[in-house]
């Protein structure tokens, strides 16, 4: 993989800037088109699956509301039965087997019995454990279950009533179909002391007209009691009893499943399972169509214009600027004519001519003077002032350009600006050695734009020595030996630290990278060649002139670990701003 992306990067990088900035508008657009169609995908699901919540918190709530409209109506009927004077001669009663009274107190229940359809039994419990009871179906009793804890629950209600399935074990019916049922305290109306219970079953039937009227092939429903048993509903859903055995049903609408979903209905033992088979056809409406052509619309526009800026502010001048620069090969240093417009790269042009008037100036000096040490000093300027170093930075420039936020883009271009800057110091020939890290770290930067992440660098300034002056680009050649003989040829990411510290009398600046070093043999035979104008060992021998061979240096170096020059220049030597 790894070679493939190597041989990628080269066949990009021998295009011209017209043909990457052509792929990678096509490449841009397919990405963009890609990415859409995918968040496309994404925002319906997501829409559906809130409109999807949505529709079933109302429906489950609006079941809720009529399962709870229902008990209330069988409260009324309970507090009618309960209240009856009849019913109340029963239960206060000391002859419990009073046929008149027994016969009075069925009437009466009877009355109410036959006006509703879904009721199935009334029973009323005297405190003694008797019962009177009318049945419209057949129910059976189990008196055993009415233990304390059972009647403890109903007591607590303070009068309000408690809906259980079957009575909670109570009752059950022949066809073991669950009952509902209305359980109260009944209170003498005199005394207000409890003198029975009354108990109203209902067939399950009660339950499901609360969600008949939204039961179609769109949703399905299911009731289950507490224990997880099922009262009513589809059996596809039957499933999901265990969940509600586990007890961690909430009294919100909650998803439990893929479009499934649980709601505990207050008051109640009722666990309501509902199932939404919509699909996402049904969600995605010609509004919502409307809005995503419109959006796709603006946002192509808007890719287009930004594209014919970038062209017309960016990519455009960058060429033409490159084109007038490639007329400054071979040391003719000519000023670039071309028009610009007034912004950072009309400011990069100016800047560049303004560089190189000054180095024809220096020019002009050096020969009139005819000094080693500027002499020296030409020679750093005329190699570091060969446009290839230009060159390579301004179309990493063009291409991020096209990748990246435009504020990456002025901060490349203010960075190139200001190394420039610094590297020119208004003509003077000593800088501080803080500028001179700057200068550095211009550079580490701007290499970082075209290499990418294959150093990491670190910078230790002691600040005792941030003013001492020092002869300017001396750290550059060596920090720009380091990338080039040491990190690149690795092949892996190295370490790059640039260090000055005050040691016991001397200054010492340090170069360290974890490249692949070099031999004893390769060192001795670089610093014995003639004729190099720049680089380590121009470098060191002009810092030697400076100091008037005052200053030392030290090269150590392990071939796959290492490679470093240490710089020594006496305390007595040193000038502070």
């Amino acid at each position: 993989m790894k070679k493939w992306v190597h041989k990628i990067r080269e066949w990009y990088s021998s295009r011209k800037l017209r043909e990457k900035t052509t792929s990678l508008f096509a490449i841009i657009l397919c990405t963009y088109i890609l990415l859409f169609l995918g968040l496309y995908q994404f925002g319906i699901k997501a829409n559906m699956k809130e409109y999807i919540y949505n529709a079933n918190k109302d429906v489950l709530n609006s079941v809720e509301k009529n399962i709870t409209d229902s008990f209330q109506d069988s409260s009324t009927v309970s507090k009618w039965i309960m209240n009856s004077k009849e019913i109340l001669a029963y239960l206060n009663t000391d002859d419990e087997n009073n046929s008149q009274i027994i016969y009075d107190a069925l009437t009466s229940i009877y009355a109410f019995v036959t006006t509703e359809n879904d009721l199935s039994s009334v029973y009323i419990f005297r405190n003694d454990g008797n019962y009177i009871s009318i049945n419209n179906g057949v129910t059976y009793v189990d008196k055993n279950q009415m233990d304390e804890d059972w009647y403890e629950e109903i007591e607590d209600a303070n009068g309000g009533y408690v809906i259980k399935i079957n009575g909670g074990g109570i009752f059950r019916q022949s066809s073991d179909k669950p009952l509902v049922s209305l359980i109260r305290v009944i209170h003498d109306i005199n005394t207000q002391k409890p003198v029975g219970i009354i108990a109203i079953n209902y067939f399950n039937d009660i339950l499901k007209y609360a969600y008949s009227k939204f039961d179609d092939n769109k949703k399905e429903f299911i009731m289950f009691d507490l224990q997880g048993n099922k009262i009513e509903g589809s059996e596809e859903l039957t499933e999901y009893s265990e969940i509600v055995k586990k007890g961690n049903i909430s009294k919100k609408v909650t998803e439990i499943d893929k479009n499934i979903f649980s709601k505990r209905i207050p008051g109640t033992p009722v666990v309501m399972v509902e199932k939404d088979n919509t699909t996402a056809f049904q969600v995605v409406t010609p509004q919502i169509i409307t809005a995503i052509v419109v959006f796709v619309f603006v946002t192509l526009l808007g890719f287009f214009v930004i594209g014919l800026f970038i062209k017309f502010s960016i990519t455009n001048p960058v060429e033409s600027l490159v084109r007038s620069m490639r007329e400054v090969k071979n040391g003719w240093l000519r000023r670039v004519s071309i028009k610009l417009p007034d912004d950072e790269i009309g400011e990069l042009k100016n800047s560049y001519n303004t560089m190189l008037v000054e180095i024809n100036r220096l020019i002009d000096v050096i020969v009139e003077k005819e000094t080693a040490y500027q002499k020296a000093e030409l020679n750093a300027l005329q190699e570091q002032i060969k446009p290839h170093f230009l060159y390579n930075t301004l179309e990493t420039i063009a291409l991020l350009a096209l990748e990246k936020p435009r504020e990456e883009v002025y901060d490349a271009i203010e960075t190139l600006g200001d190394f420039y800057r610094k590297f020119l110091s208004k003509g003077r020939e000593q800088i501080t050695l803080s500028d001179e890290f700057e200068i550095a770290k211009n550079y580490l930067k701007l290499q970082e734009l075209r290499y990418g992440d294959i150093f990491r660098a670190t910078y230790e300034l002691d600040e005792k020595v941030q003013n001492v002056l020092i002869p300017r680009l001396i750290l550059q050649p060596l920090v720009e030996n380091a990338i080039y003989h040491g990190i690149r040829p690795k092949g892996e990411k190295g370490d790059i630290l640039i260090e000055a510290k005050l040691q016991e009398q001397e200054l010492v600046i340090k170069v360290r990278d974890t490249g692949i070093g070099a031999s004893q043999t390769w060192i001795s035979e670089v610093m014995s060649k003639e004729g190099q104008s720049f680089g380590l060992k121009s470098t060191l021998e002009r810092i030697s002139k400076y100091y008037h061979d005052r200053s030392s240096y030290h090269i150590s170096s392990e071939e796959g670990y290492y490679f470093e020059v240490d710089i020594y220049i006496p305390v007595e030597e040193l000038t502070y701003v």
